[in-house]
This record gives structure tokens, C-alpha cells and sequence, in this order.
């Protein structure tokens, strides 16, 4: 009966772990739409300084936050950083978009590293589960389910192994008497 139980139970964590991972190729897919829509707002709002820069200084961006900067009006000054910061934005975004060209792998480890990004969490929340069994969702299903379930058969087999060691040395422990 036990025999049955761990059975049907390492086949549930099985099936499981294959549903996850037929998921991963889909939040990342998710993730990276994400990625591109606020790497699009952000150039558009940086678009505006831009056009700033190609009229009064042959399109220099950092001449132009140079110029407010230095500004005696604490408004330009405050603008400025809001410049610096919209364009730092879109180099970080166009980083990460770029490592998208990458294989399935390298992209899902680089998903697990920024799980604390807020565009992780924005998908995270918006999130719409779909099974796709595409080649891709496929391999990255079957790779998870397999990885997990050697896991967890090496953790059982440490587990029993342990389990006799520590029944052999009760076993085999003198008896002493007083």
C-alpha cells in the first residue's frame, strides 16, 4: 500500500512540475512584452528632451543637462535630473532587451536573478497562465519535471540511507549494563 502511495505521489509531483515548466516559456514570453512596452514609454518620454537637444545643441543630450544643470532656476535644475534619470532608464531597459536575443536557458536563469525587479512582479501580477506546447514550452517542461523529480529521488534515497545508518548503529551499539 505504501509502494502505491509513494507511486501515485511522485507521479502528481511529476505531472506538476511538468505543468510548471510548460508555464516558464509563457511568463518569460509575458515578461518580455512587459519589458518592451515600458522600454517604448520610456524612449517616448525621453523623446521630447531629445528633440530638445537636436534643436538648440545638434542633438547632444548630455549638452542639454549640462544646460539646465547649471541653471540658476532650481526648476531646470530639478528638470535635469529627471532627464539624467529618463535616459539612464532607457539604456537599463535597452540592456535587458538585448538580452533577449540569448537561448531559452540564459534567458529564464537571467528571469530568476531580477525576481525583486518590479517589471517581474508587474507580469507576475497581470499574469495569464496558457499552456503552449510549442518545441520550446516542450523541452523546458520535460527538462524542469525531470530535474525535479532526480531531486527529489536522490533526497529519498539520502533520506532512507540515512534512515538504515542510524538502524544499524542502534542495532549494533553495546549494551551496557550496571
Amino acid at each position: 500500500m505504501l509502494s502505491v502511495i509513494k507511486r501515485y505521489s511522485l507521479q502528481l509531483v511529476f505531472t506538476l512540475s511538468l505543468l510548471l515548466g510548460l508555464q516558464l516559456p509563457n511568463f518569460l514570453q509575458q515578461y518580455e512584452l512587459r519589458l518592451q512596452g515600458h522600454f517604448v514609454e520610456a524612449q517616448q518620454h525621453l523623446a521630447s528632451f531629445q528633440s530638445l537637444a537636436d534643436k538648440y545643441f545638434s542633438g547632444d543630450l548630455s549638452a542639454l543637462m549640462t544646460k539646465h544643470k547649471s541653471s540658476k532656476d532650481s526648476l531646470y535644475r530639478e528638470e535635469a535630473l529627471v532627464i539624467e534619470k529618463t535616459a539612464l532608464r532607457v539604456a537599463f531597459l535597452q540592456q535587458k532587451i538585448d538580452n533577449l536575443n540569448k537561448p531559452i536557458w540564459h534567458r529564464l536563469v537571467a528571469l530568476t536573478q531580477q525576481i525583486k525587479d518590479p517589471i517581474i512582479k508587474e507580469t507576475w501580477a497581470g499574469y495569464q497562465a496558457n499552456v503552449l506546447l510549442n518545441q520550446q514550452a516542450i523541452l523546458v517542461g520535460v527538462s524542469v519535471a525531470i530535474i525535479l523529480m532526480l531531486s527529489l529521488e536522490l533526497f529519498l534515497y539520502l533520506i532512507k540511507l540515512g534512515s538504515l545508518t542510524l538502524l544499524l548503529r542502534i542495532k549494533n551499539k553495546p549494551k551496557v549494563t550496571s
